[in-house]
């Protein structure tokens, strides 16, 4: 069920984006900003894409919850008609732990972008995916070295309440699923609320062809630029501390060691199995 919007007179990129939305202050003024939190990666799988390839690619599953004190939501600055146009995308902060509270702040965060591989619109700067050299050390955030080849890739999410996360939220109570579709209008991530992607989905991957035998990092942070306004921007990474070895016919094989979780205690352990 999407949520309509008031149609707007529609502006074409061309006029560029505005130095800033001015905020909008509710009657309460008490605003409950989001906390992304990374889930550990998991489903990790080494494929060749193509018959004969020497390509390969890292494939995997990721989660981004919100353990804050409300809502993460995102709205189109304009209606979302044409597919061939990027458009603004409005983060909307609530005075509310829920969705249904009035809005203290609108900012100006990313864009809506339409993916074509998905058939539907996705949210610019969501997440970053890095395949990162060990430096020899204790499997620890202090050990994580140079991105491998450069390898690295932004990617774009459309955002969802996809599965509970049971018993984490801040605020002491279970909010309801609120943001499931997207075809357009909101998107987002209620209060105690995790988006998952599956790791066969575009777009969950990383090219590690040709990295040599020994011990790398798969990780991924959430809000990496720090462009959504959250409570904190110091807990939205978590990784995968895995060795890569190779058989007589030098195909990649990869074994998961540990995570950040298990080594340090950091980021969200990785017990969902609900993928999509």
């Amino acid at each position: 069920m999407t949520r309509s919007i008031a149609v707007l007179a529609f502006l074409t990129l061309a006029l560029g984006f505005p130095p800033s939305v001015p905020a909008r202050v509710s009657a309460v003024g008490n605003p409950r900003l989001p906390d992304m939190r990374t889930v550990v990666p998991q489903h990790l799988q080494v494929v060749n894409p193509a018959k004969g390839s020497k390509k390969e690619v890292l494939r995997f599953a990721n989660g981004v919850a919100n353990l804050g004190d409300g809502p993460w939501r995102m709205r189109p600055r304009f209606p979302l008609g044409d597919l061939s146009q990027p458009q603004e995308a409005i983060q909307e902060i609530l005075d509310s732990t829920d969705s249904y509270g009035s809005i203290v702040e609108e900012k100006l965060v990313s864009r809506f972008e339409w993916h074509e591989t998905h058939n539907h619109w996705h949210i610019n700067g969501i997440a970053l995916f890095e395949f990162r050299k060990s430096r020899g050390g204790t499997a620890s955030t202090a050990d994580i070295g140079d991105v491998y080849g450069g390898n690295s890739l932004k990617t774009t999410f459309c955002l969802i309440d996809w599965i509970r996360y049971e018993g984490n939220s801040n605020t002491g109570k279970k909010t309801d699923r609120v943001y499931f579709d997207c075809a357009g209008d909101y998107q987002g991530v209620s209060v105690g609320w995790v988006d998952q992607y599956h790791q066969a989905t575009d777009g969950q991957e990383l090219d590690i062809s040709g990295a040599p035998v020994g011990y790398y990092y798969l990780l991924s942070t959430s809000n990496p630029e720090g462009t959504f306004k959250e409570k904190d921007l110091s807990n939205n990474s978590a990784w995968v501390y895995l060795e890569l070895s190779r058989d007589s016919q030098g195909n990649a094989k990869i074994g998961v060691i540990t995570d950040s979780v298990e080594a340090e205690g950091t980021g969200l352990p990785d017990t969902y199995s609900a993928n999509r």
